[in-house]
């Protein structure tokens, strides 16, 4: 018998989005057949008792302390604060290899020819690292990401308002 593993935490995304544990187990179960379809049912609802998902989607959606005052700004998303970390980053490292190649300039102009080309393409090797690290010389957006979203209508899930 080819034993199908059940996608519980989409079943439980599809419960909290649709607030209803028994429609979206109706849902999820649809191809099954009937007696099959009603132990399903049932199995997800002790689940959902059990793990106390509605209560906990709940408890997100309400403040934390009754009475509290609200933020006066929106908090920042971990890939807001990432962004910001690796912008600042990339600024401060700038500032620092522009500082050390107006110190080896002043060194360069004082050194003979050979050891110019010795240092300069050490300082060159270092400069061209940072640029690569921080993508300075791409066009694209410099901090990649991935997006996933939840799609109820792909999943033959409708919701109504009724």
């Amino acid at each position: 018998m080819n034993r199908v593993e059940i996608d519980w935490p989409g079943i439980r995304a599809a419960a909290i989005a649709l607030n209803s544990v028994r429609l979206a187990a109706i849902k999820a179960s649809q191809n099954l057949p009937a007696d099959e379809q009603r132990r399903f049912v049932e199995r997800v609802n002790k689940r959902a008792y059990r793990e106390r998902w509605m209560d906990k989607a709940r408890a997100m959606s309400q403040p934390k302390i009754a009475g509290a005052l609200p933020l006066s700004k929106n908090v920042q998303t971990g890939s807001d604060v990432l962004s910001q970390i690796l912008a600042e980053d990339s600024r401060e490292t700038r500032i620092d290899l522009s500082a050390a190649a107006r110190k080896a300039a002043g060194t360069f102009a004082k050194m003979p020819g050979s050891k110019v080309i010795k240092h300069a393409q050490a300082h060159r090797h270092v400069t061209r690292s940072a640029s690569v690290l921080h993508g300075w010389d791409d066009k694209r957006n410099p901090v990649p990401f991935s997006l996933n979203v939840l799609n109820i209508g792909a999943c033959g899930i409708e919701i109504s308002d009724s």
